[in-house]
């Protein structure tokens, strides 16, 4: 492996020093625009019980926690899980949250636990992506929300480069997703494009 296909690995598994600077930028300025522009996406009561798949640096589980009673984050990465615990320390006090080190297709949780549960500039790195899905189903309860938001289209030539540098990144289209959220299940499928940028936001339900 090249020293730049080793840099931009760390997206996929943050590990070691390179893993910790990685994550510390998942917390900054532009991944913070891609996430209030998903989150527009998704009706999110106080009384909802939320999960964060994926959830790197731990910024999208504090939103979560904004704007939920409890919301719990995970992420297989152990940079990412110990940076996750450090950002939402008076939640994980509080017993408002609780952070993971697992894989999505295995997740620690009972089925229906969760009225909603996102996923942010994740999916392109999980590997048996419809047993993930099916996974993300069977946690969901009747009538909750799954989102998905990519920084890329799928399309998008910056991130058709990268998917050639990083090993074992897929992309996904509108559609491709779609069809994967079908056969898990979901219904209530709605693709989302950003009007200016290569953004993509997917939601679908269970019912």
């Amino acid at each position: 492996m090249n020293l730049l296909s080793k840099i931009f690995g760390n997206t996929r598994k943050p590990e070691g020093f390179l893993g910790k600077i990685m994550v510390n930028g998942m917390n900054g300025n532009s991944h913070a625009a891609l996430a209030e522009w998903g989150f527009g996406f998704i009706n999110i009561s106080k009384n909802d019980t939320a999960l964060d798949c994926g959830c790197g640096g731990g910024a999208n589980v504090k939103r979560l926690l904004a704007k939920c009673d409890k919301a719990y984050g995970i992420d297989y990465s152990e940079v990412s899980v110990t940076k996750s615990k450090e950002v939402n320390a008076e939640a994980i006090k509080n017993n408002r949250c609780e952070i993971h080190q697992c894989d999505v297709r295995s997740l620690p949780f009972d089925n229906d636990s969760f009225n909603i549960v996102t996923a942010f500039e994740t999916v392109y790195f999980w590997q048996d992506i419809d047993k993930a899905f099916a996974e993300i189903f069977r946690v969901l309860r009747s009538g909750g929300t799954f989102s998905i938001t990519n920084e890329s289209t799928g399309k998008d030539e910056t991130s058709v480069r990268f998917s050639k540098i990083i090993d074992g990144m897929n992309l996904y289209t509108g559609e491709d997703l779609k069809n994967l959220l079908e056969k898990a299940g979901f219904t209530d499928i709605e693709i989302h494009a950003h009007e200016s940028k290569p953004w993509l936001n997917v939601t679908a339900r269970k019912v």
